[in-house]
């Protein structure tokens, strides 16, 4: 058993090496056994995947390096390399790594990052700040109105999420909330070429409030569901919707999106 789990172990540095390079493997398993073993030196490690234009900072003893492995090693948003991207509003950006990888594969994009834990924002900015203005960073949180919220965390800084404030508790953070449609006009983008989500759970909240004052705007969609309620809420609300479907790990893309009512009507201009 522990010669297959070795055995296993290698074969996906072996893809790792491949996807980042060997330098930056290296750091990411060292990274992991940081917090594994609780080792506290280095605070930081600079990382720089061979696909990325700029090095990315993970933090010691964080979920960072597990982000680092979806977004970097896995590769998840690879099936949306080949859209056409200018703007991309990232809603639970984490430290950045997305946004990173977006604004690496689309040289012309330009980015509005939008985090709801203030560390985890902060790591955003660090790695996000020698795109320029190509990326912006907001401290708040997709909901499905303008409100205060309280910030819950789970177990690390990867799956902290957001719910409607009420009395808080000692030790609670307060975040500010804001809808789709807010975020797009502050955004300043006329649309929204990739909506990249992965707020813990939020989308729920999200697709069960009304979507047409914001989803016109949306090209291209790629989500994290949190459970079958989730999904539900997700799918139901691109009912009035045509749209081609992929998956990635974790991620469901919705590439491509139109309104049936829009499709339905050139259809038939051009059978007429």
């Amino acid at each position: 058993m522990k010669i297959e789990r070795v055995s296993r172990f290698l074969g996906y540095c072996a893809k790792a090496s491949s996807t980042v390079g060997v330098i930056p493997t290296f750091q990411w398993i060292f990274g992991t056994a940081q917090l594994n073993l609780n080792i506290a030196r280095p605070r930081f490690l600079n990382v720089r995947p061979r696909f990325l234009k700029h090095p990315v900072k993970l933090r010691a003893r964080s979920s960072d390096p597990f982000v680092f492995r979806q977004v970097m090693i896995e590769n998840e948003y690879l099936p949306l390399k080949d859209l056409r991207v200018a703007t991309i509003l990232d809603l639970g950006a984490n430290i950045g790594l997305a946004s990173a990888w977006f604004l690496s594969r689309f040289p012309d994009a330009t980015v509005l990052a939008v985090e709801a834990d203030a560390d985890n924002c902060m790591a955003c900015r660090d790695n996000l700040i020698a795109y320029g203005d190509r990326a912006r960073v907001l401290h708040g949180a997709a909901w499905s109105s303008r409100m205060a919220l309280t910030l819950l965390r789970r177990t690390c800084a990867a799956d902290n999420f957001v719910e409607e404030a009420g009395a808080a508790a000692a030790g609670q953070m307060q975040v500010q909330g804001w809808d789709l449609a807010s975020l797009i006009e502050m955004s300043g983008f006329g649309q929204i070429d990739l909506l990249k989500i992965d707020i813990e759970g939020a989308e729920e909240v999200i697709f069960r409030a009304k979507v047409s004052s914001w989803l016109p705007r949306v090209r291209n969609l790629c989500i994290e569901l949190h459970g079958q309620v989730c999904r539900d809420a997700f799918y139901g609300a691109l009912t009035d919707y045509h749209f081609e479907h992929g998956q990635s790990g974790e991620l469901d893309f919705c590439t491509n999106l139109r309104p049936k009512a829009a499709a339905n009507s050139t259809a038939r201009s051009a059978l007429s």
